[in-house]
């Protein structure tokens, strides 16, 4: 959490009108100070009581709450010391989460008799740890919105960092396409000119992801994505998606296949265009790494309660990845910190899109190496069951 002051949660000037308001009813002098014990608000003066409180650090170079006050403040206690007076003043603690952010301070004035002292700090007391309780929620309550101000601001620079990197990356591939079709078409030389061809469309398909990626990210962010819910026939949506993505390798595709299993209903009721963008990175990721091999795609499901719960189980061959990116997927998968996917050729493949879409639908995904040779994906998602005669209703 950010470290706020008394003032960042707080007005000072309503806190002033507080202080003067508690000193015309109760009869009692007031002050209202930060967490070092520096006044806040325009008050009398404490300094016999406060310097009761302190000690000097030198570590710090400065005085600070000794170490008992400050516990039994961060309890929430009032605590009272005797004054000059012969009655005594009193401090309760303005907390944030259990941090001291502040006090206010209360004790009689000169003028006051002792009788009348002991009788007003009484009820003076309790009416200034209510106070105290108060002005805490409201700190309380500030500091909330000031970390959601914190983390939209947050957002908004990291939204702007990744339409930065985007932009510079289509900014890249148009130079070298403008170049490779240049040479090509200089000279004359039609399978030259068709590698180059089919060079960019390689290319294109790589950036078409990262700006798609990064559409979707920014989306996220600002909280313009929402789940479209509706009847899909995913016996269809699987093969059609994986035919997607064989077209990126064409020839070169590896050896994909799927089986939808008898446990699947013949309509679902989710966000299917969230559930074919899994199906399709998945096999596009694998197709964008291998030459050759072997990708699979297992579907079920299984009833859990009104729910029918979706599993996919992709098994991808590792060939291609290092034993290092292996270890940062899962690492990611595990945790969800895609700092583990920097510096990597795992952080353009797709899988930190599949996670996100797999959180937003409330579903689960689960990464493994299964051996030096294959890895598997198992992702589970709530879906809802449509009978086929209430399609036509």
């Amino acid at each position: 959490m950010l470290k706020f002051t008394i003032t960042d949660l707080l007005d000072a000037d309503s806190l002033q009108i507080i202080q003067d308001g508690f000193e015309r009813f109760t009869g009692l002098k007031a002050l209202v100070t930060d967490s070092s014990v520096n006044s806040v608000t325009e008050g009398s003066d404490f300094s016999d009581f406060i310097s009761k409180i302190l000690v000097y650090n030198e570590d710090a170079n400065e005085p600070v709450l000794k170490k008992e006050i400050l516990k039994l403040l961060r309890s929430g206690k009032t605590i009272t010391l005797k004054n000059e007076f012969g009655s005594f003043d009193a401090a309760s603690p303005l907390l944030l989460e259990g941090e001291l952010i502040g006090l206010f301070i209360c004790g009689p004035n000169a003028e006051t008799s002792k009788k009348k002292m002991d009788s007003l700090i009484a009820g003076g007391s309790k009416f200034l740890a209510s106070i105290a309780e108060a002005l805490s929620q409201m700190a309380y309550s500030s500091s909330l919105s000031l970390n959601n101000s914190h983390a939209m601001q947050q957002s908004a620079l990291s939204a702007s960092a990744a339409v930065t990197e985007t932009a510079l990356k289509m900014k890249q591939s148009m130079q070298e396409w403008v170049e490779v079709m240049s040479e090509a078409l200089e000279s004359n030389d039609p399978d030259l000119i068709k590698k180059q061809v089919e060079q960019i469309l390689e290319t294109g398909t790589d950036v078409y992801t990262a700006v798609s990626d990064s559409v979707q990210n920014i989306q996220d962010k600002i909280g313009s994505t929402h789940l479209v819910e509706t009847e899909y026939n995913i016996h269809r949506l699987v093969p059609y998606y994986i035919d997607q993505a064989k077209k990126i390798m064409g020839d070169k595709s590896p050896d994909f296949s799927y089986k939808i299993e008898e446990s699947v209903p013949l309509y679902l009721f989710g966000d299917n265009d969230r559930i074919s963008q899994i199906v399709y990175l998945l096999f596009k990721s694998s197709a964008r790494q291998l030459e050759n091999g072997k990708a699979s795609l297992n579907v079920s499901a299984n009833k859990s309660s009104y729910a029918t719960i979706l599993m996919m189980k992709f098994t991808d061959t590792t060939q291609g990845y290092t034993e290092e990116e292996l270890e940062a997927l899962q690492m990611f998968i595990e945790t969800g910190d895609q700092s583990y996917l920097e510096n990597t050729n795992i952080k353009g493949m797709g899988y930190r899109t599949i996670a996100r879409i797999v959180q937003q639908m409330f579903g689960q995904i689960n990464f493994e190496i299964c051996s030096d040779t294959e890895m598997e994906f198992l992702i589970k998602v709530p879906q809802l069951e449509v009978e086929v005669e209430e399609l036509g209703s």
